[in-house]
């Protein structure tokens, strides 16, 4: 992620935090108090509005004092026991105009023993008094029995009664004379219905008004026990509800008002607009963040990351960026120029020391590419050609090992100067690694100049090393390819002339090759051999035969080299000298050995079985040699077959003697073992005997090419002999391999050797023919001799 997506997204939440904060804070707070106020203002107003019916009560009650506390009154309830309404009292105390002034709707007065003595109710539709109802009157009876009880002059009783038009305010005082003394003759009731009219008086408080109900039980349950409550009917407006108790003491009605939440909408409209300013600023804080640190260090930043980007894409670090201010982001542009100069530095350094070889001063393989890259496209342009000579060090690691590496450096020092002198000044000698040297020879005219160019080059290469005071002998194998016609890139090139040097190595070293397209149809067979021998024991491909080795004392034939053969199911039969070395470079041989092994024993004891009695001598190779495995695959072989460890005798070269000192331990184990050990083609590699003394075998076999040029008297013979004293003064048994002539088997004999193979006595076998061959054959060439 970007940095500057980063700091978006971190003012961003920082905004949304700020803002969700806001919110709940107006939300669980303000709002929650501006509701508050607004539910206290509605309880306010609803206690106002209770006080206002009390008020008109007691308004009911203070206006009867005119008529309860009074000496005529008193006197007339004293004198009746029964309704007089044709009683002058009666007649101008208790008119219409009485009603109407005092707004009353009922109006009666008892005597002492609580007969009611006048009973009136006005009519205000009629604006005329009428009889009390008799619902009225049984009302009157009530209140006399439950409340007319007055003891004190101040004694009174207010309230509210139901009936069948609606609640009726009621006020009951005792009658007293004018100076309040008694007794109390009897008692004034005054009422007045609460109508629309009273309710508006008494609502007048509320802007909405107020309602009436009956105090049910289901209504009452939402009061939570109060007197006065609120609830919300919606987010703008709140209702109060007020208990009215009647003139018994019980919950009568409910007065209610509706009013708007105007402190709580005032507060939210507050907070709504706090809030958008709120948003406004913070968006515009956050711009205005935002912009600044674009200003400041975004853009200041993505100005640097360019400038490193075209850096690194361009590889000049001779580029340096512009200081764009004197702040702490300034120095880092200051830090990174330095940083860059001290890298053009280093890397100037480092240049001069990666394109040369540290040991030679030679160009290296970097600068040996750049070169031939460079080369290719001016030739390109121009049509000229160019070659290129891959040179390989003949047994350069033969000599190493030999006589050190101290001693293989300094020659490869004099190689690298010869080969400097003996190209022109516009030629280029590199050093690819190990004992591997290139030449590019430019400006060539046509292959004769090649050949003139290459011929120094050999020359150099063969003369003689002086080092330490003793003189020294090395050859080369060169490989030539030339552009275009072998190839139009570097890699093309240096493999095709790495292929022509292997030519080289393959056909026996110091010598020069030119590439040519039949060495990839060569490289192609091999990748397809390679292939193939990885599945060759599975597919039934390998087969043995074995060569007869008879001894030259009885011309018995004594033992066999089992010998490998395969076919091959795209290019049919293959000879072992190709296929074996492609076995051990492909991971394949240890399987093959194995193989070997196990069908050399099987053969053994058919045999046996067949009368029989041979011992088999197998090649053993290094990797096999190595493999720690060997000695129980040679052990489970035997066991399964039922031999004995002496009848496989264990065939190695020269080459793999000389492999190290761990092949001396293994040798060691399989001769501990009961294995016979042979060494194979003596006299063809390097100190044969220096590494006899360090190790002895059971038998040494003499390389086919001493054998093939023996005659009496040549210089062959004498070698031949020299060898099989040889072995016969160490205490080994001497095998002449490659007999192919009369002569060659008698002078053999002659010579004292134990032990003759090759093709005068038989060509290799099958196991089938072999057995054939061993019990036809009458031995005529022994016999003869």
């Amino acid at each position: 992620m970007k940095l500057r997506t980063k700091i978006l997204l971190y003012i961003l939440a920082v905004a949304v935090l700020a803002l969700s904060s806001t919110y709940i804070l107006s939300n669980t707070i303000f709002l929650d108090r501006f509701a508050k106020l607004d539910r206290e203002a509605v309880e306010s107003r609803m206690s106002d509005i209770v006080n206002t019916y009390h008020t008109e009560l007691q308004g009911i009650n203070e206006t009867m004092l005119n008529y309860s506390v009074w000496d005529e009154t008193y006197d007339f309830v004293r004198e009746r026991t029964a309704p007089d309404p044709e009683n002058p009292y009666i007649q101008s105390n208790f008119d219409e105009a009485t009603f109407e002034s005092n707004r009353f709707d009922l109006m009666a007065l008892t005597n002492r023993r609580g007969d009611l003595v006048y009973s009136g109710m006005y009519n205000q539709r009629r604006q005329k008094t009428v009889p009390a109802t008799p619902e009225v009157t049984e009302l009157l009876s009530s209140i006399r029995q439950r409340l007319a009880v007055f003891t004190e002059a101040s004694d009174r009783f207010v309230g509210l009664v139901m009936l069948e038009k609606g609640p009726m305010l009621i006020a009951c005082q005792p009658i007293v004379r004018n100076d309040r003394s008694g007794p109390v003759a009897g008692m004034a009731v005054a009422g007045r219905m609460l109508d629309r009219e009273e309710i508006g008086r008494i609502g007048r408080l509320s802007p909405s008004g107020i309602t009436v109900e009956s105090a049910t039980g289901e209504r009452l349950a939402g009061s939570g026990g109060q007197d006065i409550w609120v609830e919300k009917l919606s987010g703008h407006f709140l209702a109060g509800h007020g208990v009215i108790y009647d003139l018994f003491g019980n919950p009568g009605i409910i007065l209610s008002m509706e009013q708007e939440r105007h402190i709580y909408l005032s507060g939210q409209n507050a907070m709504s607009n706090f809030t958008l300013f709120f948003v406004i600023s913070t968006t515009g804080i956050c711009l205005l963040s935002l912009l600044f640190i674009n200003r400041t260090i975004l853009n200041r930043m993505a100005a640097l990351v360019r400038s490193i980007r075209v850096i690194r894409q361009s590889g000049d670090l001779t580029v340096r960026i512009g200081l764009t201010g004197r702040d702490e982001f300034g120095e880092v542009e200051k830090e990174f120029n330095r940083l860059v100069s001290s890298l053009e530095s280093t890397h100037q350094e480092l240049h001069s020391k990666a394109m040369l070889d540290p040991l030679t001063r030679l160009p290296n393989r970097a600068f040996f590419f750049q070169t031939l890259d460079r080369a290719i496209r001016q030739a390109a342009g121009s049509g000229r050609q160019i070659a290129l000579l891959f040179i390989d060090l003949d047994h350069f690691k033969a000599i190493n090992d030999t006589w050190g590496h101290d001693f293989g450096d300094a020659i490869l020092k004099q190689i690298a100067d010869r080969l400097s002198g003996a190209v022109g000044p516009e030629d280029l000698v590199s050093r690819l690694g190990g004992d591997e040297f290139t030449i590019l020879l430019a400006h060539l005219s046509d292959p004769v100049d090649i050949q003139a160019r290459i011929f120094p080059i050999q020359r150099v290469l063969s003369e003689p090393y002086l080092l330490n005071g003793q003189v020294f002998h090395s050859t080369a194998s060169i490989g030539v390819s030339v552009y275009p016609q072998n190839g139009e890139s570097a890699e093309l090139l240096v493999k095709a002339a790495d292929l022509a040097m292997f030519q080289v190595k393959e056909n026996g070293r110091n010598n020069v090759f030119r590439y040519s397209s039949q060495l990839d149809e060569r490289v192609s067979r091999k990748k397809v051999l390679g292939r193939q021998l990885l599945s060759a024991a599975e597919n039934g491909e390998l087969e043995m035969h074995y060569q007869p080795i008879l001894s030259a004392s009885t011309g018995e034939v004594v033992k066999v080299e089992a010998l490998l053969r395969w076919t091959s199911p795209t290019f049919g039969p293959v000879s072992p000298a190709e296929f074996i070395p492609l076995a051990e470079a492909g991971g394949s041989m240890l399987g093959i050995g194995t193989w070997v092994i196990e069908r050399v024993c099987t053969d053994l004891r058919w045999f046996r079985e067949n009368g029989v009695e041979l011992t088999a001598a197998v090649n053993i190779s290094g990797l096999q040699l190595m493999h720690p495995g060997l000695p129980g695959e040679l052990a489970r072989a035997l066991k399964v077959n039922g031999l004995q460890p002496g009848c496989l005798e264990l065939e190695i070269t020269e080459t793999v003697l000389m492999s190290g000192e761990s092949v001396f331990g293994a040798l060691e184990e399989l001769r501990s073992l009961g294995f016979r050990i042979s060494l194979d083609d003596f006299g063809t590699g390097f100190s044969s005997l220096s590494y006899l003394r360090h190790f002895t075998v059971d038998l040494i076999k003499i390389d086919r090419s001493f054998v093939s040029g023996i005659r009496p008297g040549a210089t062959d013979d004498t070698l031949v002999r020299t060898v099989i004293e040889l072995g016969h003064n160490l205490g080994l048994r001497v095998i002449s391999e490659g007999v192919e002539l009369k002569e060659q088997f008698e002078l053999l004999c002659h010579l004292g050797t134990d032990e003759l193979q090759g093709y005068y006595i038989s060509r290799p076998l099958p196991a089938a023919k072999l057995e054939e061959f061993i019990f036809n054959r009458q031995y005529d060439l022994f016999l003869s001799k």
